[in-house]
């Protein structure tokens, strides 16, 4: 049987099949490659997610108390969310007094004590690297010293060494020595108030016992609010202690926005009761905040006494 021939017209057909093959696939390859380059830029330009963020992770460790760096107690009452304050508050205003917690770890902020003429108290804990020096800069400066007491929180994840806190399950005669041991580290210090303390200030036999020893030696005490239930105010009244409580925290949201907020919610309660007390820590931004905001507070008519004073004239 004879082959058939194929003619040159079927075999142009078959070329031009297969070239058009060749294109379609290639088409499609670079179609893939394109839309994979174009998804590897959105990718590296998008904004990372709240979940690609490492947790901070507390660690418990047995550092020496100089070392180390107290966390600051959450507030019980309304200071992590504050109202709307108005942007001018022109009048006569109240007496402002600021306590600054937490010094003793570093002498850093102590230029700020020069800086800022207006009076400032320093709370001062006990047993840290510059414990005394701080006491000593604020005296320098003319600045109220203080000791910020270490009192036992309803709940502390943080390292303290033995004896450091004051605890309720502490016999009268520790407790009496560790606060004595506290105030002789700074004699120069015309008050008190309490580092942490939610549980301890609950605690009537602790506190009365406090109070009293507070009372000899002539000091004022100011109730730093950790807790709703603190039993500081009636039991001050009972022994004759002069006593003051915390309206404001200024920095539980260590941003330059939120602390001008609460310094406005200060400026409020000021105006509205004719005084008002806000603590504050030792650090830079709430420093230097405070240093732009207290004149503008002047200049609204509000006055910058120290605690001590706003204390004995309220």
């Amino acid at each position: 049987m004879a082959k058939r021939k194929t003619s040159p017209a079927s075999k142009n057909d078959t070329k031009v099949a297969a070239i058009v093959i060749l294109l379609f696939v290639a088409a499609i390859v670079l179609f893939f490659i394109f839309s994979k380059g174009k998804e590897s830029q959105q990718v590296k330009i998008s904004a990372p997610s709240e979940e690609a963020v490492e947790p901070t992770v507390r660690v418990q460790s047995s550092v020496p108390v100089e070392t180390l760096k107290p966390v600051v107690e959450s507030p019980s009452e309304e200071e992590t969310v504050t109202p709307e304050a108005p942007e001018n508050l022109s009048g006569t205003g109240g007496k402002i007094a600021f306590i600054l917690d937490d010094w003793g770890q570093t002498t850093t902020n102590c230029k700020y004590l020069k800086e800022i003429h207006e009076p400032l108290a320093v709370s001062i804990l006990p047993g840290l690297r510059h414990t005394k020096d701080v006491a000593n800069c604020a005296k320098l400066y003319h600045k109220v010293a203080m000791l910020h007491l270490p009192l036992e929180a309803l709940h502390n994840y943080d390292f303290y060494p033995p004896n450091y806190i004051i605890k309720t399950t502490m016999s009268p005669s520790l407790v009496s020595k560790i606060v004595d041991g506290d105030l002789a580290q700074l004699p120069s210090i015309e008050g008190v108030n309490n580092h942490m303390g939610s549980k301890a200030t609950g605690s009537r036999n602790l506190m009365k016992l406090i109070f009293k020893k507070l009372k000899k030696r002539g000091l004022f005490f100011v109730d730093s609010m950790t807790s709703p239930d603190s039993v500081c105010t009636t039991l001050a009244d009972e022994v004759g202690l002069t006593f003051g409580k915390r309206d404001v925290f200024l920095d539980n949201v260590n941003t330059r926005e939120a602390i001008t907020k609460q310094i406005m919610v200060l400026a409020q309660k000021a105006r509205h009761r004719g005084y008002a007390v806000a603590i504050g820590h030792d650090r830079h931004v709430t420093m230097q905040v405070l240093k732009e905001e207290i004149p503008w507070l002047e200049k609204q008519g509000f006055e910058i006494v120290s605690i001590k004073t706003l204390l004995k004239n309220r």
